[in-house]
């Protein structure tokens, strides 16, 4: 049986004068990857993330540029987040549910643990990695008796890849992490590490003894959104803009505004020279030059006027030419520029640019009002505070099921070190008012 990769799309690209171009990368990128799940000797063979195994680090740099999804992604990390992490304790009087807010201090050995391993940058790190890949790798350190876990770190989703399910046990027994598979490196590199990888769904005393057993000290339990299908990878909504063609039109429009603008000169503008001002700037000499002397002089005229015209930077310019009078004293110009078209309007595709914020943003599940996304040039703008705090408040109610992801690393580490188990973990989330409802604009509340 075969499966074949999700997220496995082809890198299309163009730098040509066109609006829009599309050009063919490598061959190889091109063609359908598919791995063998169950195999006999699979160890040290790995699952490949796209056709050349670097799929995350070519949409990383494809997005580089496009602003508005980036800060899209961005909202979603930071409303995944809210105000941090906070310990709670969950009672219920008459049927009702009573959350109290439980400062880490109160108990010794968890608050060690947070500073120890710092984490509320820990918790911003995983965040970003469920959001951008929709998984994350957490790397946990086992006390020398396996019985606590003393240390957790992130290792970055987009560097690691899975080792082909064993045929037998029909799990993954390993993740290999490296930064330089974009370079073609392979599992046996000294610039791969291997950790060993843990099923999520082991509950944390049978981690404890499968541990002891392995003599394992350090693994890697990946937490995960939910899957649509049984590849190795997840395959983000967000990314939708890519394998649609709409990312390559959104970073295509500033390309060609800037070289429309670089080039406008030669669009706009129909520049007259009259040989006579060439006679009267060099004083009746000119019938004297060789025709190759004079060739040079019109070219390097001709260059002069070319960069004092071109480019933005030189709008609003002014230039300096000869004006003489003819036989009946009339005056005349020796140089003559005539606008003949104005081209592409200052607002040339905005409607382009609008669609495609749209669509990165969609794809995103991020509202427009969120990051002020309006369209210079057009009537739309950023949106009302109103929509700003109802669009936040959908965003953040909907980022509960993620929240749940995250906090799944903390309800292990707890189980594996025996901590109070009424305690739970949970993300204060902010949410915005009214100024007449409260002074700050703003309130917390504790999202379990």
């Amino acid at each position: 049986m075969s499966t074949t990769f999700i997220g496995d799309v082809a890198i299309t690209g163009g730098n040509t004068k066109a609006i829009v171009s599309f050009a063919s990368t490598k061959k190889t990128d091109a063609n359908v990857t598919s791995v063998i799940l169950h195999t006999e000797n699979a160890s040290g063979k790995i699952a490949a993330w796209g056709a050349n195994n670097d799929y995350p680090q070519k949409i990383t740099k494809k997005i580089k540029p496009t602003g508005t999804l980036r800060r899209g992604l961005r909202v979603n990390i930071n409303a995944h987040y809210g105000s941090g992490f906070i310990l709670a304790e969950e009672t219920y009087e008459n049927a009702k549910r009573i959350i109290k807010q439980i400062p880490l201090h109160k108990h010794p050995e968890i608050n060690a643990f947070f500073k120890r391993n710092r984490m509320k940058r820990f918790f911003k790190e995983i965040i970003s990695d469920e959001e951008y890949w929709h998984f994350a790798c957490p790397e946990y350190v086992l006390s020398k008796d396996f019985k606590k876990i003393n240390r957790v770190k992130r290792q970055f989703a987009a560097d690691s890849r899975f080792e082909i399910m064993d045929e037998n046990t029909r799990t993954i027994n390993n993740l290999y992490v490296s930064s330089k598979w974009e370079e073609g490196v392979d599992v046996a590199s000294k610039y791969v590490d291997k950790i060993p990888l843990i099923n999520s769904f082991l509950s944390a005393e049978e981690v404890k003894e499968y541990c002891k057993k392995h003599k394992i000290h350090n693994f890697v339990r990946p937490v995960c959104f939910p899957m649509l299908t049984s590849g190795y990878y997840p395959d983000p909504e967000w990314q939708s803009i890519e394998s649609s063609g709409w990312l390559d039109i959104i970073n295509s429009i500033p390309k060609f505004k800037k070289a429309f603008l670089e080039e406008k000169m030669n669009v706009n503008l129909h520049v007259e020279v009259f040989e006579e001002y060439f006679e009267r700037k060099y004083n009746n000499k000119w019938e004297g030059f060789t025709p190759e002397k004079q060739d040079e002089i019109r070219k390097e005229f001709i260059e002069q006027l070319d960069q004092s015209l071109r480019g933005v930077e030189n709008g609003g310019k002014s230039i300096m030419s000869i004006i003489y009078k003819d036989d009946n004293g009339t005056p005349q110009p020796g140089l003559k520029i005539t606008e003949i078209e104005k081209g592409k309007k200052d607002g040339a595709y905005l409607d382009d640019t609008a669609a495609g914020i749209q669509a990165a943003l969609t794809a995103a599940g991020v509202s427009p009002s969120l990051i002020g996304a309006g369209v210079p040039g057009t009537k739309d703008g950023g949106g009302s505070g109103s929509d700003k705090r109802l669009d936040w408040f959908i965003l953040s109610a909907l980022k509960k099921p993620d929240r749940e992801t995250t906090l799944e690393i903390f309800e292990f580490i707890q189980d594996y070190n025996g901590w109070d188990e009424k305690l739970v973990g949970g993300f204060e989330e902010t949410t915005f008012t009214t100024l007449d409802q409260n002074p700050t604009g703003t309130q917390k509340e504790a999202q379990l």
